[in-house]
């Protein structure tokens, strides 16, 4: 949703609806119509509608071939087999993204949903910090003892992704992510491991 901008973006900050990333079309133009039609849909009904803003989940039931670095990783960690980055976005070794585990990612939309008020029809889910793939890539080789992968040097060639203010959703349900990126690693790994398929 934030591509194109830098630092700590809240929900007020204008977005550009142009996706600055080519091969990329229209995801940042349908989130702002689905928004719009969102507010104007409690505007007539009087029906509360609220829209939620998401950056890196990632975990169970996931495509592996998604676009980002978390998934590909732990699945080419857990299955053996060789990592592959084809097509995906900020997969280079100094790139960092705010992730957030899919499980707390639900847990947030659960609280939402089940909030006594909400103030906002409008609220950021994220883990309220970056996380370097560096130091992905270490969790995943504390993980899985053998993995030995390793991601592109440098940076993905367009302008670093913010990080999400999750200030409105904290203040608004109490949210806080309960996995931190280790145990968000160990938990994927031992999804997979007991025979999941993604």
């Amino acid at each position: 949703m934030y591509l194109g901008l830098s630092g700590t973006i809240d929900e007020s900050h204008p977005i550009h609806l142009q996706s600055p990333i080519p091969g990329v079309p229209g995801i940042l133009q349908r989130q702002k119509i689905v928004e719009l039609a969102s507010e104007e849909f409690q505007n007539v009904t009087g029906i509360s509608s609220i829209c939620v803003r998401l950056m890196g989940f990632y975990g169970p039931h996931q495509d592996p071939e998604q676009f980002g670095a978390p998934l590909r990783l732990v699945h080419a960690a857990v299955s053996g087999k060789p990592l592959n980055l084809e097509g995906t976005f900020f997969s280079f070794e100094e790139d960092a993204v705010d992730l957030i585990y899919i499980k707390d990612l639900a847990r947030a939309i659960a609280l939402l949903h089940t909030a006594e008020k909400l103030h906002y029809g409008l609220y950021n889910i994220g883990s309220g910090k970056t996380t370097p793939n560096r130091e992905l890539v270490e969790l995943v080789r504390k993980a899985v003892p053998g993995f030995n992968a390793s991601l592109p040097p440098g940076k993905f060639p367009f302008a670093p992704l913010p990080m999400m203010d999750i200030k409105r959703l904290r203040e608004d349900t109490g949210f806080t992510p309960n996995f931190d990126t280790e145990s968000t690693i160990k938990d994927y790994v031992d999804w997979l491991k007991a025979g999941n398929p993604k």
